[in-house]
């Protein structure tokens, strides 16, 4: 399906192939890259607004002309997802946002997904009742490894995000979901998997999902965890899931010409390789690579070899540490 001004949309993204949630719209609240945490491995880079500050960040009005626009056209989705450059629930506004989904779009499932750290507070928790689905990251249960993977602000802390997170199991009666990334040697051991075992017991979690790296993060010395040790963490959890690759064999299409600035909007979003934008364009490999190599030759994008191939991320966002 075309859609008739995708190329000119700002706030929403995709649909994109999600690795757990299927074909998934993305709506962005934040500015890039603005959040409460500046975690090691994030795949939007380094946090340069760490805030812990609720206000209207994007127009709630935009945001709905996007989605009202997107939306008229009935594509097939799985969800629309909030995610995105920065932490969803510091938007002021994402209850608004919410309603207007439910109410003008209601056949539209609607996830969120979270760092989990304004969730201490209950006028948070209320406004993202109406969402179906949320993920919501909890990466150490000790606060040192805390401190070492996520970078917090000051004004957030560990038994805060733990607290906030029981509480919104006692009042979200939907699905909730919480994602571990595992860094080497900060988290993976068995005395940070024990605390961990123990928090998500208090938590009661629809299901655990384990992640590691698989874009290129915020810094360069983060290296994704061993197929064995995931395994091994995932069956020390209880039988976690591990999020799979989605399939990404390449289409028959053909890029469009105006389709590179919709195609560089994606990378600066989250580093992807040839075979994700494939997927998300519709658009055979030979057009995609013709496309990222003039976008390298601009200065716009670099590759970065990671274990699942080369991926196409912004020029600049890599740390050199």
């Amino acid at each position: 399906m075309t859609y008739k001004k995708h190329l000119s949309y700002k706030y929403i993204f995709g649909p994109v192939p999600s690795r757990r949630l299927g074909l998934s719209l993305g709506v962005d609240l934040m500015p890039h890259k603005t959040c409460t945490l500046n975690c090691v491995y994030c795949e939007c880079g380094r946090t340069t607004n760490l805030t812990m500050k609720c206000k209207e960040y994007i127009p709630i009005k935009l945001l709905q002309e996007e989605l009202k626009d997107f939306l008229s056209g009935n594509p097939k989705l799985d969800f629309i997802t909030f995610s995105g450059s920065g932490e969803p629930t510091l938007h002021i506004g994402i209850k608004e946002i919410i309603n207007f989904i439910k109410k003008d779009y209601p056949k539209y499932k609607i996830a969120l997904l979270t760092n989990s750290t304004l969730f201490f507070q209950p006028d948070i928790r209320k406004r993202i009742t109406g969402v179906d689905l949320i993920v919501a990251s909890l990466d150490a249960a000790s606060e040192e490894n805390f401190k070492k993977i996520n970078r917090p602000h000051p004004g957030i802390t560990l038994p805060g995000i733990i607290e906030g997170l029981v509480s919104l199991r006692k009042e979200f009666a939907k699905q909730l979901w919480m994602e571990v990334f595992l860094v080497p040697g900060i988290n993976d051991n068995s005395n940070e998997l024990n605390r961990l075992k123990k928090t998500l017991s208090l938590i009661y979690p629809d299901k655990i999902q384990l992640n590691t790296l698989d874009r290129p993060g915020a810094e360069s010395w983060i290296k994704p965890v061993s197929k064995k040790d995931l395994l091994e963490a995932a069956s020390y959890l209880n039988g976690a899931d591990i999020i799979k690759i989605p399939d990404s064999r390449p289409k028959d299409g053909v890029l469009k010409k105006d389709d590179c600035n919709y195609l560089l909007s994606i990378i600066k979003r989250r580093p992807c390789t040839a075979e994700d934008i494939s997927r998300i364009l519709n658009s055979n490999l030979e057009e995609i690579y013709n496309h990222l190599d003039a976008l390298i030759e601009k200065g716009l994008i670099i590759k970065k070899n990671m274990p699942r191939g080369i991926f196409y991320t912004l020029k600049g966002r890599m740390s050199k540490n």
